[in-house]
Formats: structure tokens, C-alpha cells, sequence
């Protein structure tokens, strides 16, 4: 038996929050259900240490997973019949972040006086040109509810691929990171104590002993002017990335290079496949559609490439075609799209595009881990091999010449 802890909301709106000691999340569902409840969050419970209980709240900034649970929530809370103010109203009455539930309290107060859902949301940074799209195109056609939860899937798929990316490069940049200090320290405090020992031996060091002497002199004498270049690179690099041009060519090198530019276009196609998709499917026009994914693309290079896609769009071109020239996109994707484009189920397919690219992807990171990962240490331990063999064989030798 597992415990859950459960966020639900009864008939009238009220938001009710427990825990709840099941063997699966499903008898939660069902437990809740037959009591008249509408299960809006069920969670495993963890119980929480004690020092992550001194951990201070940082209220002033929504994550994205916030945004997921609020857009999942309101979901529910229509499909279950209740009013969108109602539904609002309890949203930012069980809200913890403070952030968050003034902006659930300006967004009841813009209702009040008259604008719509999209509207309110727009003026908000937290809910991107995307999520505004979708909620607006729900409004108007009248399916509020079937928006807000295909928008909420969205969200939480793009949300966990990019978690699954960051997460996937932190061991080899540990790995990097461990392997680089651990040669400095040798340098700095291994190096210098064989150093002494072979100047009163008296005798000529191999190359490779003297070379290593002469880096870990060199180290000792001159770090300072290796952290003024270090800091001198670092601000030379924070430049570049605040300048729009720098930012320009920065995407370029990541679409361009030759093993992450592969993974940046796939990457980059999933993206532009979901939203794509669905936006077609939320019934947002082809033209509008299209300026809201340009506009959400992070890459500027690639945004640039995709400006005079929209413009031959408008005049009646095939996206497909138009893609293909850009010269960015995988052949499995532009050949998707163009299926769809004659059958006439583009958001379909572009939607089951991103799900098989989001998989090729995730392969492809994996396929680059495995590579990776080994270099990392093999480069590493020849390294340390070098500088330990450089430091045995003056001793060797010396044992040669006694005998």
C-alpha cells in the first residue's frame, strides 16, 4: 500500500486536498469519484526530510510545471460543468505560490469586466503565444474544455522531453568537470614533490618529464593569468550571447554543427511538429498557426530560415515543399507533412511526426551519451596515465644505472 496525496473539487467548486492510502492511483480515481468528487492532481506522496522542509519558497517566479498543473486543472474543472470564474476562483484560493495566484486574481478581475479568457491570459509572460492561440481558438469554437486538455498534454510532453535532455547531459559534465580538477590538483600538488626529488638525482629527464615539470611550473607561476583569461573569456562569452548577432550565430553553430546539429534539427522539428499540429487541431488557421510556432521558436537561425516559409504560405504554396528548401528539417518529417498535406490530416500527422521524432531523438541522445561518456573517460585516463608514466621513468631509469 502506497500513500497518495489528492487534489479534487466537489459539485459546488470547492477545492478539497488530502492523502489517501491505496495500492494504485486508479482506486484513488475511484474512491474519490464515489464520493462526488472530481480528481483534479493525485501524486505519489514522498515524505519530505527535514531539510527540505527549512527550504525557502521562491515565490517570485512560476515554473513551468505550475503552469502545466493550473492549464490540467481548468480543464477538469469545466469538463465537470462548473463556470470558468467559479473554476478560477477555486484554482487561486489552493494556489501556494504567491506569484501565481495574483495573477489568477488579475486574469477573475479582466473576466469581470468583460474580456475573454485569451485576452486575459495575453497579458500575462507566463502563458506563451501558444497557449494563448489555443485557448482563444477554443473559445471561439466553443470547445474551451477540449483545448485546455489537449494543451495541458502538450505542456507536459514538451515539459518532461526537455527535462529528459537537460537531465541527460549532466553526468558527462560532471564526468568532464571531476576529470579536469583532478589534473589540475596534479599538477598543482603531485607534480611539484617528484620535482625536487629529480633535481638531486642530477640527471637528464625524458621529454615527456620535462614537459610536465614545465606545464606544472608554468601552472604554479602564471595561474593568475590563466583566471584573467578564463574571466576575460567568460565576459567575452556573455557578450556575444547578449548580442543579437552572437545569438544568431550561436543557433547557427548548434544547427550547423556536425553531431549536435543533427540533434538540434530533431529537437527542433519535434517542437515545431507539436505545436503545429496542435494548433491545426484546435482549429487555429493554417497562416495563424504558423506565426505563432515562428514566433515560439528559440533558435533565431532557424526562425529566420522559417520567416519566408510563412510569406509563400499565405500566397498558397505547400508547407512541405517550403520546408525541404529550408534544409533544416529531418526527410521523415517533410515526408509526413507532405502526406498529410494530401490527405487532407495535416494536424494528424504532424502530431504523430513529432511523437516519432521525439523518439529518434531520444535515441539519438542516448546513442550520444554512449559515445561520449567513454571518450570522456578514455581521454581522462590517458592523461593520468601520461603524467604518471612521466613521473616513473626517471626513477626506473635510475634503478637501470645502480644495477
Amino acid at each position: 500500500m502506497a500513500m497518495f496525496s489528492y487534489r479534487a473539487a466537489d459539485a459546488a467548486g470547492n477545492v478539497i486536498q488530502g492523502t489517501l492510502e491505496a495500492r494504485e492511483e486508479r482506486q484513488v480515481v475511484a474512491h474519490l469519484q464515489q464520493g462526488g468528487l472530481i480528481p483534479l492532481r493525485i501524486n505519489q506522496a514522498v515524505a519530505a526530510t527535514r531539510w527540505q522542509d527549512k527550504l525557502p519558497l521562491r515565490r517570485g517566479r512560476i515554473p513551468t510545471r505550475e503552469v502545466v498543473n493550473f492549464t490540467q486543472e481548468l480543464a477538469a474543472l469545466l469538463k465537470a460543468g462548473l463556470p470558468l470564474d467559479r473554476s478560477l476562483q477555486a484554482l487561486e484560493h489552493v494556489t501556494s505560490r504567491t506569484a501565481m495566484k495574483a495573477v489568477l486574481s488579475q486574469v477573475l478581475r479582466d473576466l469581470q469586466e468583460g474580456k475573454t479568457l485569451g485576452d486575459a491570459l495575453s497579458r500575462h509572460r507566463i502563458f506563451s503565444p501558444l497557449y494563448v492561440s489555443l485557448v482563444q481558438a477554443g473559445e471561439t469554437g466553443g470547445f474551451l474544455e477540449e483545448a485546455l486538455d489537449r494543451l495541458g498534454d502538450y505542456l507536459n510532453t514538451v515539459s518532461e522531453f526537455r527535462s529528459y535532455l537537460l537531465t541527460a547531459l549532466i553526468y558527462p559534465m560532471i564526468l568532464a568537470g571531476v576529470g579536469g580538477l583532478s589534473l589540475i590538483l596534479m599538477l598543482l600538488y603531485v607534480v611539484p614533490r617528484f620535482e625536487s626529488f629529480f633535481n638531486e638525482m642530477g640527471q637528464s629527464l625524458f621529454w615527456s618529464t620535462r614537459l610536465l615539470i614545465a606545464l606544472s611550473q608554468a601552472l604554479r607561476s602564471y595561474w593568475w593569468l590563466g583566471a584573467l583569461l578564463a574571466m576575460a573569456a567568460l565576459i567575452g562569452l556573455r557578450m556575444l550571447v547578449q548580442s543579437s548577432e552572437g545569438q544568431f550565430q550561436i543557433d547557427r553553430f548548434k544547427m550547423k554543427a556536425p553531431f549536435l546539429g543533427d540533434l538540434s534539427r530533431r529537437v527542433a522539428a519535434v517542437f515545431f511538429a507539436k505545436t503545429l499540429g496542435t494548433l491545426l487541431a484546435n482549429g487555429v488557421p493554417m497562416v495563424s498557426s504558423l506565426r505563432v510556432v515562428i514566433a515560439s521558436v528559440n533558435n533565431r537561425y532557424l526562425a529566420k530560415s522559417l520567416k519566408g516559409v510563412l510569406g509563400n504560405v499565405e500566397k498558397g504554396q505547400q508547407l512541405s515543399g517550403l520546408l525541404k528548401k529550408v534544409g533544416m528539417f529531418p526527410e521523415l518529417f517533410l515526408q509526413m507533412t507532405a502526406i498529410g498535406e494530401e490527405t487532407g490530416h495535416l494536424a494528424d500527422m504532424l502530431l504523430s511526426a513529432a511523437s516519432s521524432l521525439e523518439n529518434d531523438a531520444r535515441r539519438a541522445v542516448r546513442r550520444l551519451l554512449a559515445l561520449l561518456e567513454p571518450v570522456l573517460i578514455l581521454v581522462t585516463s590517458l592523461v593520468v596515465a601520461f603524467i604518471i608514466v612521466s613521473l616513473l621513468l626517471p626513477i626506473l631509469n635510475l634503478y637501470e644505472i645502480q644495477f
